[in-house]
């Protein structure tokens, strides 16, 4: 499923992927969603996981291994984490752990940044719009709030955890993203710059 989310071939490999989910899980009711909206974090069924996958994505990093197996592998991983950058580490867990204020018992940092960065990226939202979001929900908050101020911040948050992105080229005046039909082009369609 390394396909293009709009292509064919890749909801043909979303449709495989289910079909197995389906065959090997302990209640097909309650999967867990290994898409980047969800982020391991929530139980769905076969058309919620087809639903989710298509429109988010799946995590890059994703193996499907027995529960018996995947905490061998966990632990492994942590192990090694610790060893290599205790601090980026140890940071990721804070971020994990943090709430998005106090008395916040819904949203934490991390979990915060990766659902605003995940709408910013299925909806094709520039650097400076997400910076301008960000800035009026951290004015909207609670002032001892930790929602990071800038894109930024954000990307440099994922970027730690292994998420990357990929840089899509946008038109000076705001007016176009450079992708899909746009991909091609060296001057905007709207305005004519280039």
């Amino acid at each position: 499923m390394s396909s293009n989310r709009l292509s064919r071939e890749y909801e043909n490999g979303v449709s495989e992927f289910v079909k197995f989910a389906v065959a090997h899980a302990e209640d097909p009711s309650r999967m867990i969603c290994p898409c980047l909206g969800c982020c391991y974090g929530k139980r769905v069924d076969a058309v919620q996981l087809t639903s989710h996958l298509i429109r988010h994505g799946i995590d890059r990093s994703y193996t499907y291994t027995y529960d018996c197996d995947r905490v061998e592998e966990i632990a492994e991983a942590l192990e090694g984490d610790l060893k290599d950058c205790p601090e980026m580490f140890e940071r990721l867990v804070s971020d994990a752990e943090k709430p998005l204020y106090d008395g916040c018992t819904k949203f934490t940092r991390l979990s915060v940044v990766l659902k605003l960065y995940n709408l910013k990226a299925g909806n094709g939202w520039s650097d400076k719009s997400f910076t301008e979001l960000l800035a009026l929900l951290k004015d909207m908050l609670p002032e001892d709030n930790v929602l990071p101020n800038r894109t930024y911040e954000t990307k440099k948050m994922l970027c730690s955890i292994g998420m990357s992105y990929d840089k899509i080229h946008a038109c000076p005046n705001d007016c176009v993203l450079f992708r899909n039909e746009y991909a091609s082009l060296n001057e905007c369609p709207k305005c004519g710059v280039s």
